[in-house]
């Protein structure tokens, strides 16, 4: 009887301590600096590319925040393909990922790629590239794996760069970018077009539109070569504007003032030394709140906008010049500095934040100016 009872006591010892043990292990994987409620998880997310400055400073943001809220991240390009792209989303689902920060670069992949999340029940979010409006609408409302989009408000990206060059006097632009029909760009475009034509009285005389940068020099020479009168030239994203410099040049063309939309780390030199008159800044900075927004949705506390909808959040742009393109540098592209403070983007985490809600969000994204960002570095 004795033997029975110690036994019975030995087991029972046994089972707390491979409890305490599983319990031990699951609480280092939720101790992810300061105060937290939920554990670590692996993010799988694409870009469109890699190998050039935009696609990879989208990567890298992303990187930095699953760093400093406390997850992982799988990370894979696109290269260019609608079809690698949706091949993506199948391998995030097959890799068992806990959820996918999506960039939808390639718009008609949207829905077949938000069906195949939904089957597989893992969450997601848009970042950046965030699809064709009807459709992120159709998401929005029947998908219940949808944890909402962030995108840059890119018809204001085009907006400034426009009023920027009407207000230097020109009156003559040529546009250099990317594929036409690709939404990102046609909403630049008209942007564009209602700050130096309709409010301007300026005229776009033509617009070369490109595959890739890798075509920029080619085909702004053709542009200029066909319109000489042209007094600037609007790069509708920083990768192409070292092809419309290099053509300016090569023509002898004196006076023309250079606009770029996105103005990363291709743009910088330029507009430090004047020959980009003003670019815009800021379009990257939306894949660190949409991390914020799924793994709040992981967590179990989706945020939901006024309607009780997943929300589909916009970043607005800001203009770069000679006079603030060192601070903007300093905050966007140094090493080790994140644009969105640790302790900002932390706040929109209820693991960090329990009463964070959907107007914290919109007053982190109104204080994402370059001052804004300066501040919360107490710089």
């Amino acid at each position: 009887m004795k033997i029975r009872k110690i036994l019975s006591m030995a087991i029972a010892l046994t089972l707390v301590l491979a409890l305490s043990l599983s319990l031990a292990a699951c609480g280092s994987s939720k101790d992810n600096g300061g105060d937290t409620n939920g554990a670590s998880y692996t993010i799988g997310y694409n870009t469109w590319g890699s190998g050039t400055a935009t696609f990879d400073v989208m990567a890298d943001y992303i990187a930095n925040a699953l760093e400093t809220l406390g997850s992982t991240g799988n990370r894979v390009s696109d290269e260019h393909n609608a079809d690698t792209e949706l091949a993506n989303a199948q391998n995030f689902i097959s890799a068992g990922v806990d959820g996918v920060a999506f960039q939808c670069s390639a718009d008609p992949v949207l829905l077949q790629a938000a069906a195949k999340f939904a089957e597989s029940k893992t969450p997601f979010v848009l970042d950046i590239f965030v699809g064709d409006d009807a459709d992120r609408e159709e998401v929005t409302k029947n998908n219940e794996y949808y944890a909402g989009s962030v995108s840059a408000d890119l018809w204001l990206d085009g907006y400034l760069m426009g009023q920027a060059a009407a207000a230097d006097g020109n009156k003559k632009a040529v546009l250099v970018g990317g594929n036409v029909g690709d939404n990102h760009f046609e909403q630049r475009i008209a942007g564009f077009t209602q700050s130096f034509v309709t409010e301007g009285g300026g005229v776009i005389l033509d617009a070369a539109r490109c595959t890739s940068p890798a075509e920029s020099v080619e085909k702004s020479n053709a542009v200029f070569s066909a319109n000489r009168d042209a007094d600037c030239a609007y790069a509708m994203v920083g990768d192409y504007v070292p092809g419309v410099i290099k053509a300016i040049e090569d023509l002898g063309l004196e006076g023309v003032q250079t606009y770029a939309s996105n103005a990363g780390e291709d743009a910088i030199p330029y507009i430090r030394d004047g020959r980009v008159s003003a670019g815009g800044g800021g379009n990257d900075l939306p894949a660190p709140i949409a991390i914020a927004l799924l793994i709040n949705y992981i967590d179990g506390h989706p945020i939901k906008n006024e309607n009780g909808l997943a929300p589909n959040l916009i970043v607005k742009p800001f203009t770069v010049t000679i006079d603030n393109v060192d601070d903007f540098v300093a905050m966007l592209y140094t090493d080790g500095v994140n644009p969105i403070a640790d302790d900002v983007l932390q706040s929109l985490l209820w693991r960090y934040n329990p009463d964070v809600t959907y107007q914290d969000y919109l007053d982190v994204i109104d204080s994402l100016t370059i001052e804004g960002m300066m501040a919360a570095h107490n710089k």
